[in-house]
């Protein structure tokens, strides 16, 4: 239809702000359902496939935005400004570039436009994308929400964006994106969850676009790497999926790995703690050997906000596992069992002194080794299946479960919920140095230290004797 309209046309269809004829034929249904939606429907979220051209249509809509609501702000705002700017300018410039002279202008810089008498401005959740603003926002496009950070994110969503759209009429945060990497992203746990609980969730899979033909169809699936992998389900299905080149843990399974397990009667237990002092959390894990089922058992976890003070870290300590003496609740985790063996602490040598000559607890530093080849070596871990996480160890299994590394895989990633990732290094430090010896001695010998087969009891066979005769006597009867 775009080809065949008359410059005239155009020009009117432009001034009342009716752009959908420069739509793609599969998003037709997609415009459709957002501009139907019931005005107390504030954040729609449509999940869209590689394909639909989302950028496109989120930045057609937006235009439209702005001439249909004059005087007001519209804002397409994206993971980071630098790529929300590099997906939307190139979009508009071709979709502007037969508007009526005069009705679209650029403000100084990219960021900002000029379409009638309202404004179009381009943010990132990295800034306060709201304050660029002259004029009241009214809508609000999320362009991508894949590569975000989690915190950005929330902090955008609460601080920023949502206030902003205090005194529009009837406005709305219109989400189309594809599915971060990582499954408690808040975008996910929150976004998605309310959008669901409201009707107003969408989702729109490669299945669903019919204008792709059976060789673009087979095309997408080579350049993912096939139907079986993690970018098809999460870009091309819509599947909420860990994605392993992220995660520091990529074969963790909380179906499998997470289990209410009984600790054993006879078991070495250790302490390992993560100090994180001023700016990280301190997280401090129990965690024995299973020696009979050969696999590393995470059986209790301690942690406290950054700026903890160690009196009230080592007391939290001394109370839940005891320092010399095993406590009432270290008994009851397992039964009958002893004193922790030993306690682990990466701390700073004066620290170290502190901890012994003021609050008498004795620590030893935890071995360390290259972090990578640590890093991979907790990782084997898991995916040998030799390492239990009880459920009462929440941020230990949520760390593990979504704990990323930064972008240049050099360290952790840092967030306001899972810290500098604090469980998966303290979790390291145990993986190198737990007791993986026999608990059990030579003189003191249980039923669960091995399993002998039982020997069955033999019946009682008496001999059947043989009497020889005398050689040359007869037998008697002959």
């Amino acid at each position: 239809m775009d080809e065949v309209l008359p410059q005239e046309a155009r020009d009117a269809l432009w001034g009342v702000g009716i752009l959908q004829w420069k739509l793609w034929p599969q998003q037709f249904s997609i415009y459709n359902s957002i501009r139907s939606l019931p005005r107390n429907v504030d954040e729609p979220v449509l999940l869209l496939a590689r394909q639909y051209g989302k950028s496109h249509l989120g930045v057609l809509m937006a235009a439209e935005d702005c001439i249909r609501f004059p005087n007001s702000c519209i804002l397409i705002v994206g993971p980071t400004y630098e790529q929300c700017r590099d997906i939307v300018v190139p979009r508009l410039e071709k979709i502007i570039a037969d508007a009526p002279p005069g009705m679209v202008k650029r403000l100084k810089s990219e960021k900002k436009w000029l379409i009638g008498d309202s404004e179009l401005v381009i943010g990132g959740f990295d800034i306060n994308s709201s304050s660029q603003r002259g004029k009241t926002v009214q809508n609000i496009y999320i362009e991508e929400v894949v590569d975000s950070h989690p915190d950005h994110y929330l902090e955008s969503m609460r601080s920023d964006l949502g206030p902003a759209l205090t005194h529009s009429d009837a406005g709305k945060m219109i989400f189309l994106t594809t599915l971060p990497k990582v499954p408690d992203h808040p975008f996910i746990l929150e976004t998605m969850a309310k959008a669901e609980l409201n009707g107003c969730l969408y989702v729109y899979t490669i299945d669903d676009n019919k204008q792709l033909t059976a060789e673009q169809y087979e095309a997408c699936v080579r350049r993912s790497g096939g139907r079986h992998t993690d970018d098809f389900k999460r870009e091309y299905l819509c599947q909420i999926i860990r994605d392993r080149s992220v995660v520091i843990i990529p074969d963790f399974n909380k179906a499998t790995d997470v289990e209410a397990f009984e600790v054993p009667r006879v078991i070495n237990l250790e302490v390992y703690i993560d100090w994180g002092g001023v700016r990280d959390l301190t997280v401090a894990l129990l965690m024995g050997y299973d020696f009979l089922a050969g696999r590393d058992l995470v059986i209790d976890e301690l942690w406290f906000p950054h700026n903890t003070p160690t009196e009230d870290i080592v007391r939290t300590i001394r109370d839940r596992w005891g320092i010399e003496e095993p406590t009432h609740y270290l008994r009851a985790l397992g039964g009958n069992m002893a004193a922790v063996k030993r306690h682990y602490a990466d701390v700073p040598g004066q620290l170290q002194v502190d901890l012994k000559s003021t609050h008498n607890y004795q620590i030893t530093l935890p071995p360390k080794s290259d972090w990578e080849a640590s890093i991979n070596n907790l990782a084997n871990r898991f995916t040998q299946r030799k390492m239990k996480l009880h459920p009462r160890c929440k941020l230990a299994i949520q760390t593990c479960q979504s704990g990323v590394l930064n972008k240049n895989r050099t360290d952790f990633d840092r967030t306001s919920t899972l810290g500098h990732m604090d469980a998966v290094a303290t979790l390291m430090y145990g993986n190198r140095a737990l007791d993986r010896s026999s608990p059990y001695s030579e003189q003191i010998r249980s039923h669960d230290w091995h399993w002998v087969k039982p020997v069955p009891k033999q019946p009682d066979i008496v001999p059947t004797l043989k009497l020889a005769s005398p050689k040359g006597m007869r037998k008697f009867g002959k």
